[in-house]
């Protein structure tokens, strides 16, 4: 019987342990233009087709965000996330997770073909609001991002909607690799979406002639594959500087 209290004391101990190394690992998710921060609304900035463009809506989903641990082990840290880039509240998804190293952050933009159903997300507004047509196969979009164009008349529009074309999937699997200790402390990790790559290689994207495309295979498809540079680490480091000032306070002003 000794040995069988020794153990359990043992076990409380070890697990003790593990619970004073969890900490805390929190993801903002910011945004650029070729390296500027993301301003609303004015046409500031200029794609690698020539096209002259300002940004008045990007809201987008990430799923199955997850911390890759040095014995190659994922530990998820949201399985979804909305985020709109001019709505503050939505910046940051945060997890409690076991103490170790973390040799990489992974997540999908978007939602893969086998969980991208109607209905598979919860029903609040900012999700409801992201539905994919039942028409064309239902599900949500990966991202609507619209704005304004300088044309020869003066100002136009843009949409790049991007998600399940034709039934296909057109997601984007991402992986950053990165060196992180976690030992019972707080730590954010700043991702960074540049705007211009959504439209620069390996295929130039011009907006002109590109009306409505969410039933576009060949543009989601050169979206998707544009995708692979779109997404960047930036700073690593405690809480209360993984993220970008400028977009803070931007989206501050703009109540979010």
């Amino acid at each position: 019987m000794k040995y069988l209290i020794l153990a359990a004391c043992c076990f409380l101990v070890a697990c003790g342990d593990s619970d004073e190394d969890q900490g805390e690992v929190t993801v903002h998710f910011s945004h650029t233009v070729a390296g500027a921060a993301l301003e609303h609304e004015d046409i500031l900035y200029t794609n690698a087709a020539g096209n002259e463009y300002g940004v008045t809506r990007l809201e987008y989903i990430v799923s199955d965000i997850a911390l890759e641990t040095a014995e190659g082990k994922r530990v998820e840290l949201a399985e979804f996330h909305y985020r709109n880039a001019f709505v503050g509240a939505t910046r940051s998804v945060s997890a409690e997770v076991p103490g170790g190293e973390y040799t990489a952050l992974h997540f999908t933009f978007g939602i893969d073909g086998a969980k991208n159903e109607t209905g598979a997300l919860p029903s609040v507004d900012h999700f409801n609001n992201m539905a994919w047509p039942a028409p064309m196969g239902g599900g949500y979009h990966y991202m609507r991002m619209e704005g304004l164009l300088r044309t020869d008349d003066g100002e136009g529009a843009f949409l790049t909607h991007t998600g399940p074309a034709g039934g296909e999937d057109f997601s984007l699997a991402v992986s950053l690799p990165l060196s992180l200790t976690v030992d019972g402390d707080e730590w954010a990790i700043a991702v960074v979406m540049d705007l211009n790559e959504w439209y620069d290689a390996p295929s130039p994207y011009d907006f002109n002639g590109r009306g409505g495309i969410m039933g576009n295979a060949d543009a989601q498809l050169t979206l998707q594959e544009n995708g692979a540079t779109v997404f960047s680490l930036g700073h690593i480091g405690t809480p209360d500087h993984g993220e970008g000032e400028v977009e803070r306070d931007h989206d501050e002003h703009l109540g979010g």
